[in-house]
């Protein structure tokens, strides 16, 4: 709930070169981030960022791979 909610909006809240580190054009990367915004060929300024995480298989494998940023965006995933 509220958690989830409070570390993503800081994760898009770090710096872009930050989040960049995750950026991928591999719709199956275990983490993804990107925008839905295509300056050249869209024709309105509106975008979505978005930030997945994939969690439904070996959650202790995909983990380590997260953000590591915001330092708490990992923490009580794993026990």
């Amino acid at each position: 709930g509220g958690r989830m909610l409070d570390v993503a909006r800081r994760f898009f809240d770090l710096p872009f070169q930050e989040r960049a580190r995750y950026m991928s054009a591999d719709i199956r990367a275990p983490v993804r981030y990107g925008t839905s915004f295509n300056q050249l060929n869209d024709g309105v300024l509106c975008w979505r960022d978005f930030l997945k995480l994939v969690c439904c298989d070996d959650l202790a494998a995909v983990v380590p791979s997260w953000p590591d940023a915001p330092t708490d965006l990992r923490y009580g995933t794993v026990r």
